[in-house]
Order: C-alpha cells, then sequence, then structure tokens
C-alpha cells in the first residue's frame, strides 16, 4: 500500500533523477504535514524525521515496524533503478559504444 502510493508518486518524474533523492523528499513531504490518510498516519506512525539547524536531516524507524518499511522503501527505490537501467541497456547496442 506504501510502496504502491511511493511508486506513483515517481512515476511522472525525469528517470536521470535517482528514486532513493525521490524517497527522501516523498517522505520528508509527508512527514512534514498533518496526516490526511491511512497512508500518510502509518508513516507517522512508524517513520521520525530528525533535523539540525543546517536542514539536514535523518529518516528513522520509530518501531521495528518503521525499520522495516524504511528498509522495504529503500530497497524498492533500488530495485526501481535498476529496472530503469535494464530498460535502457536493452535498446542500446554494442555499436554505441565504440570510439570514433
Amino acid at each position: 500500500m506504501i510502496i504502491k502510493a511511493f511508486s506513483e508518486y515517481i512515476k511522472p518524474f525525469n528517470s536521470e533523477i535517482p528514486s532513493l533523492l525521490l524517497l527522501t523528499r516523498w517522505l520528508k513531504e509527508k512527514l512534514s504535514k498533518n496526516p490526511e490518510n491511512n497512508i500518510e498516519r502509518i508513516i507517522h506512525n512508524e517513520i521520525g524525521i530528525l533535523k539540525n539547524k543546517r536542514g539536514v536531516f535523518l529518516l528513522i524507524g520509530k518501531t521495528k515496524s518503521g525499520k522495516v518499511l524504511l528498509e522495504a522503501l529503500n530497497e524498492f527505490s533500488l530495485s526501481y533503478d535498476q529496472h530503469k537501467f535494464s530498460k535502457w541497456i536493452h535498446n542500446v547496442k554494442a555499436s554505441d559504444f565504440k570510439e570514433e
């Protein structure tokens, strides 16, 4: 449910933006406002954000299931990048890499 919501979020973005960056942006957006639906409520209950004065932040799992959720979202974002790369490499020919 949460991974599906994240996957819908990243679809319209440029394929050159790493999905891990999009994940942190998405979670930061969700955690910076009051929850409006069940997905946002779960994120608020399971994931925390720590910020310092410079604006650097850290996402943490508040509970054991929150840590599992963060790991699952991280794994999904990495596999999404691998999927994009495999689609790209499928359309590339060996001759595209020849030096001229």
